[in-house]
């Protein structure tokens, strides 16, 4: 899934990681930082019973806060609405919610290069059917639900095309897109499946989705918060600490406590999966895949 992962680099130099980590000084109080988080979409962004933020965005952005001392992090729960108005206008500083990356945001907000995390997906279908991939899918000629023209599944569609030339996910976009037609369509059988955010799925109510399952997860996408656009320094400061937050593994933990595996594994084996059905390995990587092969 290599175009549509955007593969985590490490852009910051060690000097300025230095300087990000030392202490603020005593006549220099740390700034406050307004954090929105749109609630709802457990176990990402939501509010516990008491109205407090929670969720894996929140968790990294408290190991961000201990990173960056400059800064102290404050969070709100609100909707996605008031959030991505409020970090547009400067009410808050940065908003999280599993943002995918696009071109209306990119051009609205600072977006980081490091992602937050990944979001991951499954596909939906039918209780008493086997669809556990792409694969199986498209080799029992499965007719795909429509896709959210605006959501960012057609993404995970068109980076499966470009790595499998001989195997295309054939899909239509869907400009009033919903989910109650999505289910009710692959319920009643005029579509066998669809990919889809796993958290989306299991938050809704069980009558909503009766006779339908979810798989495990067959791609994740990369998701980063969104940071007000004159809050460059702020930005750069956040990107550093979610590459240095990477390296060191906190995120892969956190996504292991929140959603009981690590969703950076799961991009690195697309990556892997990706260069080598498309041939972009290494000679020395070819090499050793064929020994094993030959070991085997």
């Amino acid at each position: 899934m290599k175009n549509v992962f955007f593969k985590l680099v490490t852009t910051a130099a060690a000097a300025s990681l230095v300087l990000a980590a030392l202490p603020v000084s005593a006549d220099e109080e740390a700034k406050e930082i307004k954090v929105a988080v749109a609630g709802g979409f457990y176990p990402i962004t939501y509010a516990d019973d008491n109205g407090e933020a929670q969720g894996y965005d929140v968790e990294v952005f408290k190991a961000v806060d201990e990173l960056l001392p400059q800064y102290t992090f404050t969070y709100e729960i609100t909707d996605k609405e008031t959030m991505n108005v409020g970090v547009q206008s400067g009410t808050y500083q940065v908003g999280i919610n599993s943002l995918f990356k696009n071109d209306a945001r990119t051009s609205t907000y600072y977006m980081p290069e490091n992602n937050v995390g990944y979001t991951p997906v499954g596909i939906i279908h039918r209780e008493g059917e086997e669809i556990n991939s792409f694969d199986e899918a498209l080799d029992q000629g499965l007719k795909p639900y429509l896709v959210n023209a605006s959501g960012g599944i057609r993404f995970v569609y068109d980076d499966w095309n470009a790595n499998h030339p001989d195997k295309q996910i054939e899909y239509t976009l869907n400009t009033e897109f919903s989910y109650a037609d999505l289910f009710a369509s692959i319920r009643s059988g005029d579509y066998d499946w669809s990919a889809d955010l796993i958290p989306v799925f299991n938050l809704q109510d069980k009558d909503t989705v009766a006779g339908l399952v979810i798989s495990d997860p067959v791609a994740v996408v990369p998701t980063y918060p969104i940071v007000n656009q004159s809050e460059t320094e702020l930005g750069d400061a956040i990107n550093e600490a979610l590459g240095t937050l990477k390296e060191d593994g906190t995120l892969s933990k956190l996504s292991e406590d929140v959603f009981g595996y690590d969703v950076f594994a799961l991009a690195e084996e697309d990556e892997t999966e990706a260069e080598t059905e498309t041939g972009t390995g290494t000679e020395e990587e070819t090499a050793a895949e064929e020994t094993e092969t030959a070991a085997e």
